[in-house]
């Protein structure tokens, strides 16, 4: 048999308010596809510095592709 849990008054107020700050911030967005999903989270989710120059060093290093040859002989 379970015994009912008395709350005081400010405990329940503060439960009450721990229940409505939860369900603020659980507000769920649904998807169409992965990419937009992940086209979402990459606004949102700030790069460290740290992979951000580490990323920008990898790429520099990166040989840059050739012009194919019709730009070549069409000088675009």
């Amino acid at each position: 048999m379970k015994r009912p849990i008395k709350f005081k008054a400010q405990e329940q107020k503060q439960t009450q308010a721990d229940l409505q700050h939860g369900q603020e911030q659980s507000a769920t967005r649904e998807f169409a596809t992965a990419e937009e999903m992940l086209r979402h989270d990459a606004i949102h989710t700030p790069v460290p510095p740290a992979i951000a120059y580490r990323l920008q060093n990898s790429i520099a290093q990166v040989p840059r592709p050739r012009r194919s040859w019709w730009q070549r002989w069409f000088g675009s």
